[in-house]
């Protein structure tokens, strides 16, 4: 029985850690970008966004997203359905990297970067089965 309840407990740290580690993910890059897009862009061989405010918009709601996986790394048993749109902004984010980058709309490293999202949407989503057997 001591062994069941040290591995749930240790199955919390881990969700605890990985939904504060992606709100950094989202903050992080969030930042980096708002910051060094010209940089970011240049580097890459794109052009400079038009209109940034757009793209900053974009960005406010990466932000948005990672104060919400925040507020699931302090209580692992609320806010599920901020974990169910995090599933689905970050599948689609991957989608929509894939597609730009396969029509030449956006460099492929943003493709790296969808798959990241897509990476944590995984995880979320085996959380979500995970905390419907608890």
């Amino acid at each position: 029985m001591m062994a069941k309840k040290d591995t749930k407990k240790g199955r919390e740290v881990y969700y605890r850690h990985l939904f504060f580690v992606g709100a950094l993910w989202n903050w992080g890059a969030s930042v980096v970008f708002i910051l060094f897009y010209k940089k970011i862009f240049t580097l890459l061989g794109m052009e400079i966004p038009l209109y940034p405010s757009i793209m900053h918009l974009f960005l406010v709601l990466v932000v948005t997203f990672g104060i919400g996986y925040y507020w699931v790394s302090r209580d692992i048993q609320k806010n599920h359905d901020i974990v169910r749109m995090g599933i689905i902004g970050k599948t689609l984010v991957f989608l929509l990297f894939l597609f730009h980058s396969l029509f030449g709309n956006l460099h492929p490293l943003f493709i790296t970067v969808g798959a990241g999202d897509l990476i944590f949407a995984v995880l979320f989503i085996e959380f979500l089965i995970s905390s419907k057997k608890r």
